[in-house]
């Protein structure tokens, strides 16, 4: 088992991942052009015959659903474009997507359809691995490099790339509890945002401050995305607030060149302000 960072303190952390996604095969770019291509099929979708199908949006799927058919269509993607070198997983003890040539690079994907761009696993992922008992646990190594997705109904908000380890996850403290979180600090120092015009294209509502009261009166401005505030001339005061914050125009800034991935720890940190 690689423990990456053992021993580096957490203001160094960012180093790290920036050195662990430096050496990984698979770039931001590609994830990012995968990404969005495996979206725009998962809602290109149809289920049944030519005269009675419906679409995807039609039955309103679960995020559950969602997330997991996005999965497999991205692992499927990238099979389709490197069939030498990736492919999705064949069996339990196997990430989502592996790495024929070195396993050691092999990808875990997690997604979250809740407003909001924290990422969650289930209960196993929080308990320790030491604890030898859980069937779950021997199946597959919950450390490693991780690409994360939020979306919310048909946007998809937020890529990352970076790596977590088994330890980063907290179980519920619940004994009813299902899920495990993430820390502020594995966000902020382990996952990396991959930047790109699609988050211009998600919900107002994600801005920080941004709450229902100041979103209802960009709804009626006929804002309900970044893309539209950022295009908004009225002159409702509110809004203008809003779109004069410094750091909204960092998210702007972001995004302003489709090639850029955010490495740059004061970057990160700045979107990470603004979008949690």
């Amino acid at each position: 088992m690689v423990f990456p960072y053992a021993s580096i303190p957490v203001e160094k952390w960012a180093d790290k991942t920036k050195e662990l996604i430096e050496e990984h095969p698979l770039k931001p770019n590609v994830i990012r052009e995968v990404a969005l291509k495996s979206w725009q099929l998962l809602w290109q979708t149809k289920i049944g015959e030519e005269d009675t199908y419906l679409s995807l949006a039609e039955i309103d799927p679960p995020a559950i659903m969602v997330g997991y058919f996005f999965e497999k269509l991205f692992a499927k993607e990238l099979q389709k474009r490197y069939p030498e070198e990736w492919r999705g997983t064949q069996s339990k003890d196997e990430k989502d997507i592996v790495y024929l040539k070195d396993t050691r690079y092999s990808i875990e994907i997690k997604t979250s359809g809740q407003l909001g761009t924290k990422i969650f696993g289930n209960r196993s992922y929080g308990q320790k691995a030491k604890d030898e008992n859980n069937e779950e646990l021997a199946k597959k190594e919950k450390s490693g490099y991780y690409i994360t997705a939020n979306f919310y109904q048909q946007s998809l908000t937020l890529l990352r790339f970076g790596w977590i380890d088994h330890e980063d996850w907290n179980a519920q403290k619940s004994a009813t509890g299902q899920a495990s979180g993430l820390d502020q600090k594995v966000y902020e120092h382990k996952l990396f945002t991959i930047s790109g015009e699609y988050i211009l294209d998600s919900p107002v509502n994600l801005l920080c401050k941004v709450g229902d009261v100041i979103a209802n009166e960009m709804n009626k401005e006929g804002i309900k995305i970044i893309q539209e505030l950022s295009d908004y001339q009225g002159n409702n005061q509110t809004v203008k607030k809003a779109k004069a914050q410094e750091k909204y125009h960092n998210i702007l800034k972001l995004n302003s060149g489709i090639e850029k991935f955010a490495l740059g720890k004061n970057i990160i940190n700045s979107v990470w302000w603004w979008l949690t």
